[in-house]
């Protein structure tokens, strides 16, 4: 399995299947951010957390992906994706229906939180037991805080943390360093490649890994 991060909370992942590589893609953004929108993507499966811009604009994934914007079960190409509703401390236009993911590929679980903005609940999780891979926010502003993040990666336990949705160059909104949310934390590992492949029994057995990933 690969993921490439392409900003905010925006990513590609791709699995091996039967069938083939399948590719997720998740919360696609156009320029309207700041940032280059991502070009030459296509996807089977399109995950969308909320209806901002930052995260809805379909156009910008080919392939005619499967899209999957609301709460439940789903299974595309061996790709199995658990919604679940978590609404957000403070609502914007856009985002009342907030949902985070949790995927199943390879025999791994990944959590991918959205623009979570509180600590998770006993409920959300239930759904999130045994995470190998944790894609949360860690910005503030709109998103978890460093500190929130922090208890957050306290709360779920994975063995794998990949940070999003912080500051970058060109970006309008103003977001936290993902410097701060390394010092919060105590370490961090940064990748520089665009792509974080990784399997089932490479994953850390003792000591969490924390990984930075460069913007694709």
């Amino acid at each position: 399995m690969y993921i490439s991060w392409f900003g905010l909370s925006c990513f590609e992942m791709g699995a091996t299947t039967s069938s083939g590589e399948a590719r997720l893609v998740s919360d696609p953004f156009d320029g309207d951010t700041g940032l280059k929108a991502p070009r030459a993507l296509e996807a089977e499966i399109l995950t969308i957390s909320r209806n901002e811009k930052d995260a809805n604009s379909l156009a910008v994934v080919g392939g005619s992906p499967f899209i999957i914007r609301t709460p439940g079960e789903y299974e595309v190409r061996e790709i199995f994706v658990f919604g679940m509703p978590a609404p957000l401390a403070v609502t914007r236009k856009g985002s009342a229906n907030h949902v985070i993911y949790r995927f199943e590929m390879e025999q791994m679980r990944i959590a991918h939180l959205g623009a979570l903005d509180r600590p998770l609940t006993n409920v959300e999780l239930e759904s999130l037991e045994n995470i190998d891979i944790l894609i949360l926010p860690v910005g503030g502003g709109r998103v978890l805080t460093p500190k929130q993040a922090v208890e957050v990666i306290e709360q779920v336990e994975p063995r794998v943390v990949i940070p999003m949705f912080y500051g970058l160059p060109g970006l309008k909104e103003e977001l936290g360093s993902v410097e701060e949310f390394c010092t919060a934390l105590g370490a961090c590992r940064r990748e520089t490649t665009t792509k974080f492949k990784m399997t089932r029994k490479d994953l850390p057995e003792d000591e969490m890994l924390i990984m930075v990933l460069a913007k694709s």
